[in-house]
């Protein structure tokens, strides 16, 4: 089942980098850049060293995000948007495309 529930993530991940990258393109060629640049925490219910490393470097590796810090005691982690009107949806969003399908993978 974890396989199965792998090739899922694979495939809406590989769908997630292309949208981040059409969006981060889209703001590029803009005439007049506004971009929203924010620091936000994402608290964790990954368990574990190498799940919360996995997530980490998918949310880095994705056009216009990047995993700053861990707080260990906390478990939360700063990431930073390079683009984000929005925040208050961003942390939901995030935990729902790459942490939810994580912690089904690695349950």
């Amino acid at each position: 089942m974890r396989i199965l529930y792998s090739l899922q993530f694979a495939l809406i991940y590989v769908r997630e980098v292309v949208l981040s990258t059409v969006r981060i393109a889209w703001l590029v060629i803009q005439p007049k850049v506004d971009l929203r640049p924010c620091f936000l925490e994402v608290p964790l219910d990954l368990k574990g060293e190498f799940p919360v490393l996995l997530f980490a470097c998918l949310i880095s590796m994705t056009p216009g995000t990047l995993s700053v810090a861990f707080d260990r005691d906390r478990r939360v982690l700063l990431v930073h948007f390079i683009h984000e009107p929005s925040p208050d949806g961003a942390v939901a969003e995030v935990k729902e495309k790459f942490e939810r399908p994580l912690l089904r993978i690695f349950a």
